[in-house]
């Protein structure tokens, strides 16, 4: 027995409820700390000019040291965070109505121990990925120290109709609605929070496609004008919905394995995703590969088949070390257990302006904690000159390699073997595209053609649209003297998948010869 538990003569172990009593009136008569609500400045410190462990980098000089969290950020911030939270772009929602509804939102239904939840997996060991979040921190560092000079931090969303807004504003059936959904969101949370355009947002989804479209956007480099000069500093996969769409020829067999087949499904098109992500930059750092699990049903009837995809994204995520977010595991049991439509359409994939919202503070919330690791790692770095196997086995700045794909057919016995095929593709490539003798650092902004073909674009509604596919086709058939018969544009811009707009075949090869 402990003195504690001795005390008085009393061993209080033979008493769970009277300790549990005892802990409870301690709490009611012992003042807790309030929390301070004052917004949080972000300007360094009067020590922070001197050394210090992450002197290094200056970002993390900034925070609390030696270590801090996002739950304590997160909380002396609320009351700004709230207001960086609201739209103007949507007049309609400026009101003291929607204003309760925001910070009853913020402070009692999603506290920092539910914002928690967001946070899947954060990069930790990878050169490659460890490299780009060094570079969008010090990308961020930079623009906030002298904004005239330096550009915001880019990020590339991809993603189907939920990302670019369809049903987010009540009363409103429009195809998309890119002020209300989250990227613009995400894009204003931040922006308004620092009082500066600190980030940019793209928002490139293309209603009733996945992450293979995705994949070869990122590939063949077909970003707007603006972005295609130096590409992303950051891409975000949000094909959480439409990936999890059952395959067509299974969705009516009652034997079909659903949660297995839409498991392999998300892995397949999220793990192409990744691959073309973390290689489309060629020798220098690549971007931050985010995935945004924003997916909570209604598409197939088993809950595990409903998961399916975020079982898959924290594989790939572990594996490929990536960031890792879901949206879903913030209000999941809200949503299903309790019912709450503030989240969730029980009727349809697509979700109010609320959800969009909570879309925006999870990556925020996330951003936070993946800050305060990497704050962590260059503490640990500075003081203990650690670093970990992994760095010490990769090719010195060489941000090719690509860890063997995780499919079924990888066996445990094989991975070694394969992981160090890997390595020798990842040198063989380096020295084939004459890496050495290029800048791999992150101030190397050159514009580079990197898409393999002459032309490049998505066919989608608001976007590469039917007079803009014409005018192309016209005029490459001009510059090449060879006549165009049997293909023309479509239009067609029913409700769901049928949204498209595209270049199709009129007439089959025989008869157009």
């Amino acid at each position: 027995k402990t003195k504690t538990q001795q005390k008085n003569g009393i061993p209080l172990r033979k008493f769970p409820l009277l300790t549990g009593a005892l802990c409870i009136f301690s709490l009611l008569v012992v003042p807790m700390p309030e929390i301070d609500y004052q917004e949080f400045q972000f300007h360094a410190s009067e020590n922070a000019t001197q050394s210090t462990p992450h002197s290094n980098h200056v970002l993390c000089s900034r925070f609390p040291r030696p270590s801090f969290t996002a739950s304590y950020l997160w909380q002396t911030n609320l009351p700004k965070i709230a207001n960086a939270s609201k739209n103007s772009l949507i007049p309609d929602l400026l009101n003291n109505e929607e204003d309760q509804r925001l910070y009853s939102l913020l402070f009692k239904t999603l506290p920092a121990s539910r914002m928690r939840r967001a946070v899947q997996h954060t990069p930790s060991t990878s050169s490659s990925q460890r490299a780009s979040v060094r570079h969008i921190f010090r990308v961020i560092q930079r623009r906030l120290h002298d904004p005239e000079n330096n550009p915001p931090l880019r990020i590339a969303v991809f993603g189907g109709s939920v990302t670019i807004g369809r049903g987010c504003e009540a009363g409103k059936r429009a195809m998309q609605n890119y002020n209300c959904a989250w990227p613009m969101r995400l894009q204003l949370l931040i922006n308004q929070f620092f009082d500066m355009d600190l980030v940019k947002v793209y928002n490139l989804g293309v209603g009733g496609t996945n992450s293979g479209v995705a994949s070869n956007m990122v590939k063949y480099w077909m970003y707007p004008t603006e972005l295609a000069k130096v590409g992303p500093d950051v891409v975000v996969n949000s094909y959480s919905t439409n990936d999890s769409l059952p395959p067509w020829d299974l969705k009516d067999d009652p034997n079909a394995d659903l949660v297995t087949a839409v498991l392999d499904q998300a892995r397949d098109g999220l793990q192409q995703f990744i691959r073309a992500a973390l290689t489309s930059n060629r020798c220098k750092v690549p971007p931050l590969v985010v995935h945004m699990d924003d997916y909570l049903g209604p598409q197939q009837d088993s809950l595990l088949g409903e998961m399916s995809y975020n079982t898959a994204m924290r594989q790939l995520a572990k594996w490929y070390d990536t960031f890792a977010i879901s949206y879903g595991e913030v209000v999941r049991d809200i949503s299903w257990l309790e019912g709450d439509s503030t989240f969730f359409n029980k009727n349809d994939v697509h979700f109010s302006n609320w959800a969009h919202q909570t879309i925006a503070w999870s990556i925020g919330f996330a951003s936070l904690e993946l800050l305060s690791t990497f704050c962590d790692d260059e503490f640990a770095r500075a003081v203990y000159n650690f670093t970990s196997t992994a760095e010490h086995n990769m090719i010195p700045n060489n941000h090719l390699y690509l860890p063997p794909p995780l499919t079924r057919e990888l066996l445990r016995k094989d991975v070694e073997e394969k992981h160090a095929e890997a390595l020798i593709s990842a040198q063989e490539s380096y020295v084939a595209m004459g890496c050495s003798n290029k800048t791999a650092g992150d101030d190397d902004n050159e514009l580079e053609d990197r898409s393999p073909c002459i032309v490049s674009w998505i066919a989608t509604p608001g976007g590469y649209g039917v007079p803009q596919i014409s005018h192309f086709m016209d005029r490459h058939s001009k510059n090449s003297g060879v006549p165009i018969r049997g293909w023309k544009t479509e239009n067609q811009l029913a409700e769901g998948w049928g949204n498209k707009i595209g270049w199709v075949a009129t007439q089959s090869d025989e008869q157009q010869r």
